[in-house]
């Protein structure tokens, strides 16, 4: 009998597993071979940074071009332990980020396979195929997110959140707002609140940063349309969020809790930013990527047959934004 249940143990463990990584490995094969639509300006600068790594020493690590200096570490062991394969490389990264992220998603979300699909759908263009240091970053963030809101294992959680800063600078910020909801709710909110100021603090912040003062006319005339399917499905959400809120923290779905209120400051800060459209989209999209673990949520909640549409147009609208950027904006 021990033997046995032993066996059945082992069988969920290795099915759990597979769960993870065979859609990773997959995914990650598209990233490696560029399958779907015209090779972007990001690939070339990603070459860009493959090539500095095969021609730095250790000692330069810190001049990595891009800042981010953990990625600039990663690609610097890839070069002394892993034949120059730009090919390899690329399933090797994509195949990191994609796999904490699933991880984080078996572990975590209520339905694990509505947040995969939400995930594909809305940000596997958007971060793993075009932005690697971004993908990477917030799957570490992620990481660390779990462990925070489970309060458990704090040493993991600052390890996870000090690489994903390391990868993506800007995973600070969503560090900060996760401690801010976990701790203080009314804090959180009343950040949230001023974030709709953020256009004006922008302002201000790039009058005496030069780094910052090049936005300051880049988003003239590209005001984004608040109304788009996206944002639409993005305030849907949102309402259902705080429709079931309370069965939600009754479940004790903590990564579902924060998801939401991280949907609710990412289009706040949004908003604020709206002026600027490139830095509304990255600093906003950070908190954006949680939306699988809520979809994912309000799945489980809703009745099927309003759960089943509401998901399935998510994925339609979060396919039809990855085809723009695949194959229309370029």
């Amino acid at each position: 009998m021990i033997e046995q249940m032993r066996s059945v143990t082992w069988r969920a463990a290795v099915a759990r597993w597979w769960m993870v990584a065979l859609p990773a490995m997959l995914l990650a094969a598209v990233c490696a071979g560029h399958l779907i639509g015209v090779v972007r300006e990001d690939h070339g600068a990603y070459l860009e940074m493959f090539l500095w790594a095969r021609t730095v020493e250790w000692t330069g690590v810190l001049s990595f071009p891009s800042g981010d200096i953990g990625f600039g570490a990663l690609l610097f062991l890839l070069a002394k332990l892993l034949p120059a394969s730009d090919v390899l490389w690329f399933f090797l990264i994509a195949l990191l980020g994609l796999g904490v992220k699933f991880y984080c998603f078996q572990r975590l979300s209520p339905a694990y396979w509505v947040a995969v699909l939400v995930n594909v759908a809305f940000f596997f263009v958007l971060h793993d195929y075009t932005q690697l240091r971004a993908s990477l970053g917030i799957a570490f963030l992620m990481l660390g997110v779990g462990y925070l809101v489970t309060r458990e294992r704090y040493g993991r959680m600052a390890v996870s959140w000090v690489l994903a800063a390391g990868f993506h600078i800007q995973t600070l910020f969503a560090m900060l707002l996760a401690l801010a909801l976990v701790f203080s709710l009314a804090a959180f909110l009343g950040g949230t609140a001023v974030s709709l100021l953020a256009g004006e603090f922008f302002t201000r912040a790039a009058g005496h940063i030069e780094r910052f003062s090049y936005y300051l006319t880049y988003g003239v005339g590209q005001t984004p349309n608040l109304f788009s399917s996206m944002k639409l499905y993005q305030y849907l959400t949102l309402g259902l969020f705080l429709y079931y809120r309370a069965e939600i923290r009754t479940r004790g779905w903590k990564i579902v809790d924060l998801s939401g209120w991280f949907l609710l400051a990412g289009i706040a800060i949004f908003l604020g930013l709206l002026r600027f459209p490139p830095v509304a989209h990255r600093l906003s999209e950070m908190l954006f990527a949680f939306l699988p673990f809520l979809v994912s949520g309000l799945f489980v909640l809703m009745p099927r047959r309003f759960g089943v549409p509401y998901v399935g147009a998510g994925v339609a609208i979060g396919l039809w934004a990855s085809y723009r950027v695949l194959y229309v904006w370029q």
